[in-house]
């Protein structure tokens, strides 16, 4: 009773790894492939290969998010700003940004995550809040939330820069970095003159 049992058994094993060869049979993806210079390794958030670990995700996402952010917001000082060195730093914003959101789109498309398609409900307000302003207030309200947004923002790629597991996001971090110093220097030099 007992060998026919195991026998039984050793015969659906058997045959669910049948199952499981034949299903696989013509879905050849880049995955599946050796890693070759004309066929680098596949990365995907989804699969073994270069999954994304939670942190890394998180990381994406907020640098996606606030990205769109940063642009919207230095489209915003160059229309509402008052003074000169706001409007620039405004044009500056858009610029850089701009860049690095591009930089990061590229990463995306290669490690195959899906970044959101606008910013967060909290970037919104503060967008809309300061919609609202003009002028000198505008201006100081403007550099205000600058300097908060990049303190955070330095502190996030610091860590990612530090800490991530995905290599090309942390390159990114590392690489944007000195550019958010430079947001924050010049967002506290415009704060310290309001």
């Amino acid at each position: 009773m007992k060998l026919s049992m195991n026998l039984g058994f050793a015969a659906a094993v058997a045959c669910s790894f049948l199952a499981v060869g034949c299903s696989n049979k013509g879905t050849n993806t880049a995955a599946d492939r050796p890693a070759t210079s004309a066929n680098p390794p596949a990365y995907s958030d989804r699969g073994a290969v270069g999954t994304l670990s939670d942190a890394d995700r998180d990381f994406a996402m907020k640098a996606a998010q606030g990205g769109m952010a940063e642009v919207e917001m230095g489209n915003l000082a160059q229309q509402q700003g008052s003074a000169a060195n706001v409007k620039e730093f405004g044009r500056k914003l858009v610029q850089d940004h701009t860049k690095a959101n591009n930089d990061l789109k590229d990463i995306a498309s290669r490690e195959n995550i899906t970044l959101p398609a606008d910013m967060s409900a909290d970037e919104r307000k503060t967008l809309d809040r300061l919609s609202k302003l003009s002028g000198a207030k505008f201006d100081s309200e403007f550099a205000k939330e600058s300097v908060d947004d990049h303190e955070k923002d330095i502190k996030e790629f610091e860590k990612e820069a530090e800490s991530g597991q995905n290599q090309s996001l942390k390159s990114f971090a590392s690489s944007t970095l000195p550019t958010l110093h430079d947001h924050l220097n010049m967002a506290q030099g415009i704060k310290s003159t309001k």
